[in-house]
């Protein structure tokens, strides 16, 4: 009778152990520390959440990209990425016109340089056209003489 308490007690530990994860299950959850949790830890994705200089992302491997999307909030202008995924061509919308020619940097999930061109935006809105690349995740680098964004975009 000894063992089988013990066997029970075990297992509930692991119960109590289990729901004090930091998972949300898709849902927002602040710790008390204040670091929001906003989505499920498991497999990497492309998206993930920034709260100030705190990053949560998926995955149990952590790449380094999620230190250069960090930098983003460094920075007055934003962009918007779409389609993403994408199948030929991908728009960067960005907060307020880009004057200067950007500088588009293409990089694979091994951090190799996979595609490289100057463009201007026309307005808001700089298109890309990526229809060589095969079905993968990409890390963007978007350089002008003002900012540097980094953003993520899957290849379908």
């Amino acid at each position: 009778m000894r063992y089988l308490l013990i066997l029970f007690t075990v297992t509930f530990q692991g119960q109590v152990m289990h729901h004090q994860m930091l998972s949300s299950q898709g849902q927002s959850t602040r710790m008390p520390d204040g670091l929001m949790i906003k989505q499920t830890i498991g497999q990497q994705s492309v998206t993930g959440n920034s709260i100030g200089n705190a990053v949560v992302i998926q995955g149990f491997q952590q790449s380094l990209w999620s230190n250069y999307i960090v930098s983003n909030d460094k920075i007055e202008i934003t962009t918007l990425t779409y389609p993403n995924p994408f199948t030929e061509t991908v728009n960067f919308q960005f907060s307020e016109p880009v004057i200067d020619l950007i500088t588009i940097t293409v990089f694979d999930i091994l951090g190799r340089l996979i595609f490289e061109q100057k463009k201007a935006s026309v307005n808001t809105i700089l298109t890309i056209n990526l229809a060589q690349l095969s079905r993968s995740e990409y890390l963007v680098r978007l350089n002008a003489s003002k900012f540097t964004l980094y953003t993520k975009i899957i290849k379908q």
